[in-house]
């Protein structure tokens, strides 16, 4: 009986390690609209200069939180007013299902003036600058980063990539949360796990049918 749990329960985790998450801007995501290029691409630390926060996600300390009202454009967009326009510094880029960040600092990416979410009117901060001491922490909007996005800008995505970064989002999937859990005790242990796991499982199948005839 304990042994079809354990089998059961290392079953439910390698499938959760496999299945990629369906939670919008998670790294983990590989669709449209997760951020699984843009990862690949940065060095993500827990103690990064760079924040990419995802709607309804905040900056723990910097007063910093993005928007769950989606930034509208019927101008200024990529073909579809859902994916609007912004300047970052010298690039035009696309944030498909972009919010406004909420907060303080000097702001290095700006939807443009004909952009509106709800009843409010744009321009709309997409990248804050916050000087905390001497350091200067950016905070960008996870749909600048998504698959969907990273071709179109990819040159801003790797000049911002080129500081360790940090992925910020508001709750998730159980393979979101699967996948940050095994993150937090270490990269080199979770595939480590898995390993074992799987040859758990096939030892168990193997032996399956034998203790059933016994």
């Amino acid at each position: 009986m304990y042994r079809a749990a354990i089998a059961t329960a290392a079953l439910v985790l390698l499938l959760l390690y496999l299945t990629p998450s369906t939670t919008p801007f998670s790294p983990y995501n590989t669709g449209p609209d997760g951020l699984s290029k843009a990862v690949e691409m940065c060095r993500v630390e827990d103690d990064a200069d760079v924040f990419i926060i995802a709607p309804g996600a905040s900056v723990p300390g910097l007063n910093v939180t993005a928007s769950t009202s989606k930034i509208v454009d019927p101008l200024i967009n990529a073909g579809d007013p859902y994916i609007p326009l912004a300047r970052a510094g010298r690039y035009a880029v696309i944030a498909p299902n972009a919010t406004p960040l909420r907060g303080p600092g000097r702001v290095v990416v700006s939807t443009s003036p004909t952009s509106f979410a709800d009843t409010s009117r744009g321009p709309y901060a997409l990248g804050l600058a916050v000087a905390v001491g001497n350091r200067t922490i950016y905070i960008y909007h996870a749909s600048l980063f998504t698959n969907r996005a990273i071709d179109r800008n990819l040159k801003f995505i790797q000049e911002v990539c080129r500081r360790p970064v940090k992925v910020v989002v508001a709750g998730g999937d159980l393979s979101h949360t699967f996948h940050v859990a095994a993150r937090a005790i270490g990269e080199w242990l979770a595939p480590m796990l898995i390993t074992a796991i799987s040859l758990y499982l096939l030892k168990t199948w193997r032996t399956w049918p034998r203790r059933r005839e016994s």
